[in-house]
């Protein structure tokens, strides 16, 4: 169940920007800058993040604003970082329900 979300990026450095085809946060933005702090709220952007942060422990910080996802990482993006990070994005509003 659930929906896939349809995801391109942009690098601009160290920072790889997602753009989605929905919005994921309210009208504020929000940042994380460690999995720990983002584990620590209850909303979407705080749980897309930390699963951001699973794929790569070496990123420096998340924004999440509508349909944006700003990430930095010092040294830089490889091609198979990026297509991780963009499937985690697509498939963070899909679920399955359990079949009871």
């Amino acid at each position: 169940m659930g929906q896939l979300i349809e995801v391109d990026h942009l690098l601009l450095g160290d920072v790889a920007v997602f753009d989605t085809d929905r919005s994921l946060s309210g009208m504020e933005g929000e940042t994380y800058r460690s999995a720990e702090a983002a584990g620590q709220a209850d909303t979407f952007p705080a749980r897309l993040a930390a699963a951001l942060f699973e794929v790569t422990p070496s990123l420096t910080s998340v924004y999440v604003f509508s349909n944006t996802i700003s990430v930095r990482r010092f040294g830089g993006w490889t091609d198979d970082l990026l297509a991780a990070m963009s499937d985690t994005i697509r498939h963070s509003l899909a679920f399955y329900g359990d079949d009871s």
